[in-house]
């Protein structure tokens, strides 16, 4: 499996630091929510829990990480015994039996997703969000300098390529389309630059949206 084989070569692939979009969700639920109303929190597509240990952490919540990674869940099982809020399990979100959750939170994850997979997300996220829980989003928009347009293009699939991975790059329209079942509070793109444990860093414009179940 691809991601097995990058979490085994490269370990922490992007640092220990919380992503983008777990920054933005704190600041957001601290100024939003008192906490005690963020008591559950589903992180899909999780990886080694970088970003689950700092929600945890940050707004003294329960996190329940799922990953399809065998190796990353792995990673994060092995930290996970210093934060007892936080759970991992590897599975896909087709594979979900849990239910009612306050917020969905989903980091770079959209867009690695099909077309037909994408249709399952939300049809999963709908399943799974608790009435006026909120969403967290960051996927990455199709003005992204560092990947956008480069490997084969997918046919039929707008704004689809397949380099080493499918990335799937959203406009704002397609954005609001796909998420028109929750009321979008927030949705903009932020640029920023990401550092990997190769020693490269990546050039990023990601779409951010924040949204709430009616």
């Amino acid at each position: 499996m691809y991601w097995d084989k990058q979490y085994k070569n490269n370990a922490r692939l992007w640092g220990k630091t919380p992503s983008v979009l777990a920054l933005a969700a704190v600041k957001y639920l601290q100024e939003h929510k008192p906490p005690a109303e963020v008591p559950g929190i589903l992180d899909i597509g999780c990886g080694y829990g970088r970003d689950a240990f700092y929600l945890s952490e940050h707004l003294k919540c329960t996190v329940f990480g799922i990953d399809i990674s065998e190796k990353a869940i792995e990673m994060a099982k092995k930290y996970c015994r210093q934060a007892p809020r936080v759970k991992f399990r590897r599975c896909g979100f087709t594979e979900l039996t849990e239910g009612g959750f306050d917020i969905v939170f989903l980091s770079n994850f959209y867009q690695l997703l099909k077309k037909e997979e994408r249709a399952g997300l939300l049809r999963t996220i709908r399943n799974v969000l608790k009435p006026n829980g909120l969403l967290f989003l960051s996927t990455l928009s199709n003005r992204d300098p560092e990947h956008f347009g480069k490997g084969i293009p997918v046919p039929n699939e707008k704004n689809s390529f397949i380099e080493s991975v499918y990335l799937h790059f959203c406009e704002q329209s397609e954005l609001e389309k796909d998420f028109s079942f929750l009321t979008i509070e927030e949705l903009y793109e932020y640029e920023y630059f990401e550092p990997r444990a190769t020693g490269e860093t990546h050039h990023h414009i990601s779409w951010i949206l924040i949204g709430k179940n009616a």
